[in-house]
C-alpha cells in the first residue's frame, strides 16, 4: 500500500515566520480590493524608483514594502505596475542603501506571494543579480575574516558592514523562498552555486550575527532535502560538514547548559527558545540531511554517534514547550498590537517598524518554529523502516510479460464468476513466497526513543489541538495568522514523527522476548485518547475541511488516523474501543482525500475487527461496511479495493472465530463475495502493469487470494 513513513517533510507547507500566506488573512484582506489610499500613492512611489536621487530610491523601495506587507489586494496591484521588474533592476544599483532595500522588498514579496512571484521573479532575471550580488558579499565576508583584530572600524567601515549583514540575510531569504517555489526555480539556485556562501555564514557567525547565520541555515536546511545535486555540492565543499559538525558540538554544551539552568529556576515548562536554539537545531537538520548512515561519508561524520551524543539530547530539550502557555501569551499580546491604519511614508521610513508586542510575538512563533524543525528532524531519526522501492521494467521484460498477461485476460473476459472461482489455485496447495520482514533501522535505539525519552507521550501532548491550531472558519483572519500558520505545522510535523515511531516499533515486534517489553513502554491507550480528542475536534466543524485556507485541517486529520493505524499495528489487544470510536473511523473515510490514509484506516479496522476481544457487534459493523464497499455500484480505486479484499480475508480467515457464524455466515458474506469475482478481476486488469507494476503484483495477489478463500470457505461446508 506504498510508503508507510516519512522521511522528508513536504516543502510546500514549510512554515516561513517572515511573513503570513494569503490563505491565512481572510477574505478581505485576501481577496479583496486594494486600499484606495494606497493605490493613489502607487505611481509617485514607482516614479521615484528611477529617481537620480539615491534617497528617493531608496525611500521608495522601503514604501512598496510597507504598503504591500500582508495586504494581497495591494502587492497584485503593484504586480499589475511591473514592481518586480522595477525592483530586479534596483538589484544593480551602485548604492548600498538602496540594495538592501531593493532585496528587502523582493524578499516580502516573494514570501508573500509564493510561488507564483518567485516564478516571475526567475522570469525576470533575478538570478543573475543574484549571482553578482553572491560574489560581492561573498568577497567583503572573506576581506572581514582577514581584517586585522582589536581594530575599531571608522564610520563607513560600520556601516557597510551593516549594510552587508542586511543585504546577506535579505539575498539569503530570497535564495530559500526561490528554492521552493518550483523545479525550475531550485534548479536555477542549484546552479549559481551559493553554497559557499552559506557555509562562510556560518563559519563566521560570531562576527556576522545570529539573523544571518538564522537565514542561511534555514536555506540550508531546505536546500538539502530532496535535492541531490545540492546535497553532493555540500559534501564535495571543502570542510562544509566538519565546520557544521564543530559548529554543532561548540553550540551544544552552552544550550544545554542553558536548559538545565531554566530548569533549576523552575522554568523547564516554559524555557523561551531563542535564536541560537533554532540555529543549532536547524544545522544537526542540514547533517541529517547530508549523511545517511553506513554511506561513505558517514565515515567522516558519525551520524549514529552524532545522533545520540548531541543531536537527540538538543531535541530533547524542546519537546516540552507548553502549547496552551504559548497560546495565552499571543492572544494577550495580539491585543497590544498597534491597530492598522493609514501608512506612514514619511522621510526616515523603513522595512522593519514593529512595536514591542509584534517583537515578543516574534520570539514566540520563532520558539514554534524551532520545535517544528527539531520535530522533523525526530521524523528522521524515528523513520527506522526502508521501504521497497517499484522498479520498473525494462522495455524487453515489459512487452514480454505485456503478451502473457494479454493471452490471460483475452480468455478471463469472456468468464463468468464462477468460471473464474473454478480456474482459481487450490487453497490447500501451499504457494511458496518469500518471507519479506522489514529492514529496521532507527536512528537510535527504541529503548532509549520509547522509555529514555518517553517520546509518544510527549509528542501525543504537542499534537493536541489550541485556539488558534487552524484559521477561523468564519473567513475572518486569526488573531495572530504567523502563529496559527506555524502551529497547523507543528502538529503535522510531531504526528509524522509519532507515525514513524509506532511504525518502526510495529515492526521489531516478533512475538514474546525482549521487543514485546518495548511494546508495552507504549502508552496507547493514551494515544488512542489523544488522536481521537483531535479527530473528534477537527469533525466537529465539517464543512471547514472543504474551505480554502484550511487544507491543514484534512493534513492534520489524515496523520492523527495514522497514528491510530500505528497504535493498533502496536498493541491492539489492550485497547479500549468504545462502539463510537469504530463508527467515527469508518465516517471518516468519506473525507479523506489520500488514498494511502484510506487504506491505513481500513488496515487499523480489520485489525480491531479480528482482535482477541473483540465483540460479535464490533465486527459485524466493520465486516458488513467492507462487504459494502466491494459490492457497492461505485468503482473504488486499486490501492482502495486491495485493502479492502485483504481486510476482509484477513478478519475472516479463522472460521472458528466467535464471531464467524453471527457474522461471516449468517450475514452471507461468501454468497456476496462470490458474485463480486469478475468484478475484481476486471478492476485489477485495468492497473497498467508498465506504470505501477507494484500495484498490479499486489492486485493480482488480491484476487488470486480472494478466489482461493472463496473455494476454501465453500469446502467447509462438504
Amino acid at each position: 500500500m506504498g510508503k508507510s513513513q516519512y522521511k522528508k517533510k513536504t516543502q510546500g507547507w514549510r512554515h516561513n515566520p517572515l511573513r503570513v500566506p494569503d490563505a491565512h488573512l481572510g477574505g478581505g484582506k485576501g481577496e479583496g480590493k486594494a486600499d484606495p489610499n494606497k493605490e493613489k500613492q502607487m505611481l509617485p512611489i514607482l516614479n521615484k524608483l528611477k529617481s537620480p536621487e539615491y534617497a528617493d530610491r531608496t525611500w521608495a523601495c522601503a514604501a512598496i514594502c510597507n504598503l504591500i506587507q500582508n495586504d494581497a489586494a495591494t502587492r497584485r496591484l503593484f504586480q499589475g505596475r511591473n514592481v518586480v521588474g522595477e525592483l530586479i533592476e534596483r538589484l544593480s544599483d551602485s548604492v548600498d542603501e538602496v540594495l538592501v532595500e531593493a532585496s528587502g522588498a523582493l524578499r516580502n514579496l516573494a514570501i508573500d506571494g509564493g510561488h507564483e512571484l518567485c516564478g516571475e521573479m526567475a522570469n525576470k532575471g533575478i538570478m543573475s543579480h543574484l549571482t553578482v550580488l553572491i560574489s560581492k558579499i561573498t568577497n567583503t565576508i572573506d576581506s572581514l575574516a582577514t581584517a586585522p583584530q582589536g581594530v575599531k572600524p571608522t564610520d563607513a567601515e560600520f556601516q557597510a558592514r551593516k549594510h552587508l549583514l542586511s543585504l546577506a540575510e535579505n539575498v539569503i531569504s530570497l535564495l530559500w523562498s526561490l528554492a521552493e517555489a518550483n523545479p525550475k526555480t531550485l534548479q536555477a539556485v542549484n546552479a549559481v552555486g551559493c553554497e559557499g556562501l552559506l557555509i562562510k555564514v556560518l563559519a563566521g557567525r560570531e562576527s556576522l550575527g545570529l539573523g544571518v547565520s538564522l537565514a542561511a541555515s534555514q536555506a540550508l536546511y531546505s536546500l538539502t532535502q530532496d535535492n541531490p545535486p545540492f546535497r553532493k555540492a555540500i559534501v564535495n565543499y571543502p570542510n562544509a560538514l566538519e565546520t557544521i559538525i564543530s559548529m554543532i558540538e561548540e553550540d551544544h554544551t552552552p544550550v544545554e547548559s542553558s536548559y538545565a539552568a531554566q530548569s533549576r529556576n523552575g522554568k523547564g515548562k516554559s524555557k523561551e527558545i531563542n535564536v541560537a536554539d533554532c540555529v543549532e537545531m536547524v544545522k544537526t537538520g542540514v547533517i541529517r540531511n547530508c549523511v545517511l548512515a553506513g554511506s561513505r561519508t558517514d565515515e567522516r561524520v558519525n551520524i549514529t554517534g552524532l545522533t545520540s551524543g548531541t543531536i537527540l539530547p538538543l531535541i530533547n530539550g524542546l519537546l516540552d514547550i507548553n502549547l496552551i502557555n504559548v497560546v495565552d501569551k499571543v492572544l494577550g499580546l495580539a491585543q497590544q498590537v498597534p491597530k492598522e491604519g493609514t501608512a506612514n511614508l514619511g522621510k526616515d521610513l523603513k522595512t522593519d517598524h514593529r512595536s514591542a508586542a509584534e517583537l515578543s510575538l516574534e520570539r514566540s512563533e520563532r520558539s514554534l518554529t524551532t520545535v517544528v524543525i527539531a520535530s522533523e528532524v525526530l521524523t528522521d531519526i524515528c523513520a527506522g523502516l526502508e521501504d521497497e522501492e517499484d522498479v520498473p521494467l525494462n522495455p524487453a521484460e515489459a512487452i514480454a510479460q505485456d503478451e502473457e498477461i494479454d493471452e490471460d485476460e483475452d480468455m478471463d473476459e469472456i468468464l463468468a464468476d464462477e468460471d473464474l472461482i473454478e480456474r482459481g489455485r487450490d487453497p490447500l496447495l501451499e504457494v511458496e513466497e518469500p518471507i519479506l520482514s522489514p529492514t529496521v533501522n532507527p536512528g537510535a535505539t527504541l529503548s532509549h526513543l520509547l522509555r529514555t525519552l518517553q517520546l509518544p507521550s510527549r509528542l501525543t501532548a504537542l499534537s493536541q489541538l489550541t485556539a488558534l491550531s487552524f484559521p477561523p472558519t468564519n473567513n475572518q483572519p486569526s488573531p495572530h495568522p504567523p502563529t496559527t500558520s506555524v502551529l497547523s505545522v507543528l502538529h503535522l510535523r510531531v504526528l509524522e514523527a509519532l507515525n514513524n515511531l509506532l511504525l518502526t516499533t510495529a515492526a521489531s515486534l516478533p512475538s514474546g522476548g525482549e521487543s514485546a517489553e518495548i511494546s508495552g513502554t507504549v502508552p496507547v491507550q493514551q494515544l488512542w485518547a489523544g488522536m481521537f480528542a483531535i479527530i473528534s475536534a477537527i469533525g466537529s466543524e465539517p464543512d471547514a475541511l472543504n474551505m480554502k485556507g484550511q487544507e491543514m485541517r484534512v493534513e492534520v486529520l489524515e496523520m492523527a488516523l495514522g497514528c491510530i493505524w500505528g497504535t493498533v499495528k502496536v498493541a491492539p489487544n489492550v485497547l479500549d474501543i468504545q462502539n463510537d470510536h469504530i463508527q467515527t473511523l469508518i465516517d471518516s473515510t468519506r473525507v479523506l482525500r489520500s488514498d494511502v490514509a484510506k487504506s491505513r484506516v481500513i488496515e487499523a479496522l480489520s485489525a480491531l475487527a479480528a482482535r482477541q476481544n473483540v465483540s460479535v457487534e464490533q465486527n459485524q459493523v466493520i465486516g458488513t461496511w467492507l462487504l459494502q464497499l466491494l459490492t457497492a455500484s461505485s468503482t473504488l480505486t486499486p490501492d482502495i479495493l486491495i485493502s479492502v479484499l485483504n481486510a476482509i480475508i484477513d478478519v475472516y480467515a479463522d472460521e472458528t472465530r466467535p464471531y464467524d457464524k453471527p457474522v461471516f455466515v449468517a450475514g452471507g458474506f461468501l454468497e456476496s463475495l462470490s458474485g463480486i469475482v469478475a468484478k475484481v478481476r476486471a478492476e485489477i486488469k485495468r492497473i497498467d502493469k508498465r506504470k505501477n507494476r507494484q500495484l498490479r503484483t499486489q492486485g493480482e495477489e488480491a484476487y488470486e487470494n480472494l478466489v482461493a478463500f472463496i473455494k476454501y470457505r465453500r469446502s467447509l461446508r462438504q
